[in-house]
């Protein structure tokens, strides 16, 4: 980007922020002196002084230097990627990013179709562009009625990037007259995640009124999918049977056989979205539950955090979760407690066994314990934050410290859950872009609320 743009994008903040934030901590933000910022925040921070809106404030002025300043093309789609689920924040600076017309200026100019912030008419304009990550730009616009054969024909562009902004488009569109080019997407693509999203598109129009003349035909057809796919296939073919009106038109009968089959990541998936959707076959969520319980119990590690995941906290799967939440394997024993405090009778006890964890990684210097400690301790106190929990506060904030960045964001993550968004501020002036890149649009998506 220009050195024009980004003065441009920085002034049109700086008015905006004068009468919010217009302090030291936002002009230091602003230019990007990390040094300055760290010492305003600090202040503030020690104080308690740094309100939630302050603290968007300066992340939405963090975050908008990471992506405006980015040095080369590479890590300015980085930046994108990592603020995507802030994007609507940050429109002033995608938008000046997408007049440079590089792979960047694609991932911004996409993020704004998606997010609405593009109008259509500008987005269609690419649709005859000669970079397949432009062309990526316009086909995600094509679900309207009389796109049907330029939606087809994207499906089937020799560039994945073009495919997948075409086969979202056709979940949009929910034209029956795409199953059949989303099938053969979903069977032969050599893209495997494209697989997924043909699957999912192929859900959202089965799920409409249109769908149902063929409900029959591709419940068969999902069998094909289910048989050929790998694990990830699988599980959105589970999805698709367990959706009306394929459920009653061989879904059933097929998420039957399967779960009936007992074993491996299909049929837990199976299993899952049986105990979720299938509230009127007692008979079918009876077998599925029992299902998940078991290999709760007996599975292997990576089969037994599949089924806590997809479990609920009653009948046979609470008991599982129940026996899993004294497991000697933290990796095991945390997210089943994390499980379990959906259940009010046990919830007081699975908050207290998750605060035992949490506060293992508290020790400091030589006594500190070993990564895997923290790692699970870090786990235990963002499951914590989600349910509420405001007593393991000070044991978060301490892993905004920590030397793994990914401790660091968590930190973030759960601070927000507990509504103390502003107490992640340090963050903001962190050594590593990324960090402060993730950490800022995780402040702004916490200031919707």
């Amino acid at each position: 980007m220009s050195r024009r743009h980004v003065r441009l994008v920085l002034a049109s903040l700086t008015a905006l922020a004068a009468a919010s934030c217009g302090n030291p901590a936002y002009r230091a933000a602003e230019r990007g002196d990390h040094a300055r910022l760290r010492a305003e925040i600090a202040g503030k921070h020690e104080r308690g002084k740094l309100s939630n809106g302050e603290a968007a404030c300066l992340a939405r002025a963090v975050a908008t230097r990471e992506l405006v300043t980015a040095k080369d093309e590479a890590t300015a789609v980085s930046r994108i990627r990592e603020s995507r689920a802030c994007a609507g924040e940050l429109d002033d600076a995608l938008e000046a990013r997408m007049k440079t017309h590089d792979a960047a200026g694609a991932e911004a100019a996409l993020s704004r179709v998606e997010d609405g912030k593009l109008s259509e008419s500008a987005a269609r304009a690419f649709l005859t562009d000669p970079d397949d990550r432009w062309r990526a730009v316009g086909a995600r616009t094509l679900h309207r009625d009389d796109d049907k054969a330029a939606r087809q024909q994207a499906i089937l562009d020799p560039s994945p990037k073009v495919r997948r902004s075409a086969i979202r488009a056709a979940a949009d569109a929910k034209d029956p007259a795409d199953l059949d080019v989303l099938f053969e997407t979903a069977r032969v693509d050599p893209e495997l995640m494209l697989r997924n999203e043909a699957l999912r598109a192929m859900s959202a129009i089965l799920r409409t009124d249109a769908g149902k003349p063929r409900a029959a035909e591709h419940a068969m057809r999902l069998r094909d999918l289910w048989n050929a796919g790998d694990d990830a296939v699988r599980e959105d073919v589970a999805v698709a049977w367990a959706l009306a009106p394929v459920f009653e038109s061989g879904g059933r009968e097929a998420l039957r056989v399967h779960i009936a089959g007992g074993k491996g990541p299909g049929a837990i998936a199976a299993a899952g979205v049986v105990v979720r959707t299938a509230a009127k076959d007692a008979e079918l969520v009876a077998s599925a539950s029992a299902l998940l319980a078991r290999t709760i119990v007996e599975g292997s590690r990576r089969d037994r955090l599949h089924a806590i995941a997809s479990a609920r906290a009653n009948g046979a799967e609470l008991e599982a979760l129940r026996k899993a939440a004294k497991d000697d394997d933290l990796d095991i024993r945390v997210p089943a407690l994390a499980r379990i405090m959906d259940s009010k009778p046990d919830r007081d006890a699975a908050m207290r066994d998750l605060e035992a964890i949490a506060g293992q990684g508290v020790a400091k210097g030589k006594d500190a314990p070993e990564e895997r400690v923290l790692q699970h301790a870090a786990r235990a106190r963002l499951a914590l934050a989600y349910a509420g929990d405001l007593r393991i506060q000070a044991w978060i904030e301490q892993d905004l410290a920590a030397s793994d960045p990914r401790r660091r964001l968590g930190a973030a993550s759960a601070l927000s859950a507990l509504g103390r968004a502003a107490r992640a501020a340090p963050l903001l002036a962190d050594a590593d872009p990324s960090v402060r890149t993730r950490a800022a649009c995780t402040m702004l998506v916490a200031s919707r609320r």
